[in-house]
């Protein structure tokens, strides 16, 4: 990479073919991730999974302090100076190092919090990725503002298959929660290594820029902290008030749910924030922002509710018949990660076109939301699917608020953008509705996942469009969607 980096493409085109490959290389890491999850579940027990989901649990709730905005700071800038970089990976290494000393110390309190003696030797252990972290090579962001996802795609692939091969054969072979721990620290180590290999850029030590990134992340940072927050609050609670198998199986369902729904939008959020900044005044992009709604929504809620409506047959098929009390859990939780997927591209939005402090409120009221309505649930006594139920109210309540500031900021129709949402969702619902209404079609639960999975996605096409054609055929993403439809279908003939 050059010392003073250029500008992104700006044409549609390459902004559509940086939204493939962003959706390609999520996709092919979770494809990973998945298969990872699927082997693993049947190799180790629920009680495994549980003891490393308590202490991601404090790790995550650490690495909070990680998430400086320093990368969104940087794409928000047309050119920015090596000296830039230079500070930005300064900060990154001292945050980081920090962060591993304060792990360290948190160990025992945490595995004493959770009456979980095991919990501290892994947050000992893991506390040693933060450092590897830090190291990074920062110039990757680069690959973000080129739309350049390829080698982007190369590093992290790389780095999540070594860890996945060594962490399914110290499962064969250990049949414990080391697997996984091994697997992480391994996996973090491979990717500090590909981030030089894949980047040519070499930081140096330099804090000339410290005020000016700063200034501009430290309302990223909140905003993304409070988002990591929300989504660790009812793992607290659940870790708190239920057995290390039930932490499992609520873990695991959270873990499958977000892979499925909010990864699509992570990655299309490295898209949409770079095109965001550079097209223009933010309230005047109020109809892109409804088709890029739509969009998100198109993709999540049939993701979503189809995962809540085959939860049953889907667990047994992948997961296997120890872990059917997570059946139960994949429904609400799948509906609501969608949701927030959704609630993701506008908070994103908010921050790229320069209204941080919004984004910022807005998530860290939805964390005040999520932790009264768990907070209530869980002083009545409730079970983990109870705490699921009130994570799902949350996100709805969230949702709507975001639409609502949305509308604000970007002076556009508050009824333009909800709809744009509520179609997709509405579609989703009626396809929920069928599936979970069919009687069972096959003994097999491989078979009845197929035949489901197939009669789900035609309704849900089917009533996306009937809902599109009564509203009048609107410029929108099921539009742009059913035009691509028509060319492949014209192409093939």
């Amino acid at each position: 990479m050059p010392d003073e980096p250029t500008n992104a493409p700006r044409g549609k085109r390459e902004l559509y073919r940086g939204a493939a490959l962003a959706v390609a290389l999520t996709w092919s890491l979770r494809a990973i991730g998945l298969v990872s999850v699927f082997i693993l579940a049947r190799l180790l027990d629920p009680a495994d999974f549980g003891v490393v989901g308590l202490a991601m649990t404090a790790v995550a709730m650490v690495e909070i302090f990680s998430f400086l905005g320093l990368r969104q700071a940087l794409l928000r800038m047309d050119d920015p100076e090596r000296s830039y970089l230079d500070t930005a990976w300064t900060i990154q290494l001292i945050v980081f190092a920090l962060l591993a000393l304060v792990l360290f110390a948190i160990a025992g309190p945490a595995a004493q919090f959770y009456g979980e003696p095991r919990v501290e030797p892994v947050i000992y252990a893991l506390s040693a990725r933060y450092v590897m972290l830090g190291l990074t090579n920062i110039g990757i962001v680069e690959f973000d503002r080129q739309l350049d996802f390829g080698r982007d795609l190369k590093m992290r692939a790389t780095a999540r298959i070594v860890s996945f091969i060594v962490t399914v054969a110290l499962a064969v072979t250990m049949r414990s929660y080391w697997a996984l721990v091994i697997g992480m620290i391994v996996q973090s180590l491979c990717l500090m290594v590909a981030s030089y290999i894949m980047q040519p850029f070499r930081p140096r030590w330099s804090l000339a820029r410290r005020a000016e990134l700063l200034g501009v992340s430290l309302w990223i940072f909140l905003g993304v902290a409070a988002q990591v927050i929300y989504s660790q609050v009812e793992r607290i609670v659940v870790g708190r008030t239920a057995d290390t198998a039930s932490v499992g199986a609520f873990a695991v369902s959270k873990d499958l749910s977000s892979i499925l729904t909010q990864e699509i939008a992570t990655a299309l959020n490295r898209v949409t924030f770079v095109q965001t900044t550079r097209s223009g005044a933010f309230h005047e992009q109020g109809a892109r922002l409804a088709t890029a709604l739509g969009g998100y929504a198109m993709m999540a809620a049939p993701m979503g509710l189809g995962l809540a409506a085959v939860s049953t047959s889907f667990i047994a098929v992948f997961l296997g018949s120890k872990w059917g009390a997570a059946a139960s859990l994949v429904a609400p939780i799948a509906i609501g990660s969608a949701l927030i997927a959704v609630y993701k591209l506008i908070a994103s939005s908010l921050q790229a076109g320069g209204l941080e402090r919004a984004s910022a409120l807005l998530s860290v009221g939805g964390v005040a939301i999520l932790g009264a309505a768990v907070a209530v649930v869980a002083q009545r006594g409730g079970s983990p699917l109870d705490i699921a139920y009130a994570g799902l109210a949350s996100s709805i309540v969230l949702l709507v608020i975001a639409v609502a500031a949305l509308s604000h900021f970007a002076r556009h129709s508050l009824r333009h953008l909800a709809i744009a949402i509520i179609r997709p969702f509405a579609a989703a619902s009626a396809m929920y509705g069928l599936v979970i209404a069919l009687p069972r079609l096959a003994a097999s639960p491989l078979a009845e996942l197929s035949a489901k999975g197939a009669i789900g996605a035609a309704a849900y096409f089917a009533v996306l469009l009937v809902l599109w054609l009564v509203s009048g055929r609107p410029a929108s993403a099921e539009g742009e969607l059913f035009r691509v439809a028509r060319r492949a279908v014209a192409r093939g003939r």
